[in-house]
């Protein structure tokens, strides 16, 4: 009897760590809006990699207009949690040519 419920209690208990585990997971792929501005807003490239991650894609073809796409990352709390296709970060130079910087961000 005691050797069933101390089963019981260790199933109990990688069941939570389990479901915790798995929970956690992706905690960091998925920003609310405000989160993701904090994270990125007036931020350099080399910041902005470093807070959420590469970006699906760039494009820099306008040294003057950097954008930075990432595919399904933001949500939209005033919206039912609505997830964003894209979250585009647009970042422009300081000055001429200097570091870049983070200046709008763009939710689609």
């Amino acid at each position: 009897m005691v050797t069933s419920i101390t089963k019981l209690k260790k199933l109990s208990i990688a069941a939570v760590l389990a479901v915790a585990g798995l929970s956690l997971g992706g905690c960091g792929d998925l920003y609310e809006r405000a989160d993701f501005a904090t994270s990125v807003q007036g931020k350099s490239d080399a910041e902005v990699k470093k807070a959420v991650g590469k970006p699906a894609s760039v494009d820099a073809s306008n040294p003057e207009r950097v954008t930075w796409t990432y595919n399904s990352v933001t949500f939209n709390v005033g919206d039912a949690n609505k997830r964003d296709a894209k979250t585009v970060v647009v970042f422009k130079p300081e000055a001429a040519g200097g570091k870049l910087r983070a200046v709008e961000i763009l939710y689609e």
